[in-house]
């Protein structure tokens, strides 16, 4: 009886965490677009329920994958580094001075049992799904990085001056199963999303 109620408990759990999704600093940007497909957090159950049946096919050892998006085009608004709006009569010199540090160009997340792990600053997921993945060489670059900004410009009256980082990637999600001995040992879905191109936009606009 006790083994019976152990063994409910722990499909609840699994259950449970198989809705929450871990990820990194992409899941933080104000803004992504893809050209097409969805990111894994919009992932619907009835998806993975239809995803599932792709990787349930029982294996002696290692990793079935089924990959639903691969290589989407994306853009972005990582974050907003100031926004200034002149509301008097005359233009206003503003002079802007910063020093960001930028973080890796490679996020990952996942949900259910897979696993995330850190090495050498570098996101990876665990128990090898990188090299079931097969992942192009594009999907290995990390970098960590100090900027500075000093900006001279000047706000027309009844304008709002936007600073902030827009660029460019690409996003692989889908989902995995790992088995050991025909046991299913691990179950989720995954997303690798890379940065291929990011730089400051300042903008004008009249409000």
């Amino acid at each position: 009886m006790k083994r019976i109620v152990f063994l409910c408990l722990s499909l609840l759990c699994f259950l449970f965490v198989s809705q929450i999704t871990w990820g990194s600093s992409y899941q933080g940007y104000e803004y992504i677009e893809l050209s097409s497909g969805k990111l894994l957090a919009d992932y619907t159950t009835k998806e993975y329920t239809s995803y599932y049946k792709k990787v349930h096919k029982l294996k002696f050892s290692g990793w079935r994958v089924y990959v639903v998006n691969k290589d989407i085009k994306a853009s972005f608004i990582s974050e907003t580094l100031f926004s200034y709006y002149n509301d008097g009569y005359t233009p206003i010199e503003y002079e802007y001075k910063l020093e960001r540090k930028r973080s890796s160009k490679l996020g990952l997340s996942a949900t259910g049992s897979i696993g995330l792990k850190l090495s050498k600053n570098v996101p990876k997921f665990k128990n090898n799904l990188d090299s079931a993945l097969k992942l192009s060489a594009d999907y290995q670059v990390s970098s960590d990085e100090k900027e500075n900004y000093h900006l001279k410009f000047l706000v027309d009256p009844g304008t709002q001056v936007d600073l902030y980082v827009y660029g460019e990637g690409k996003l692989t999600n889908g989902v995995a199963a790992r088995y050991s001995l025909f046991i299913r040992v691990e179950k989720g879905g995954f997303e690798v999303f890379v940065v291929t191109t990011e730089y400051q936009r300042l903008e004008k606009k009249k409000i």
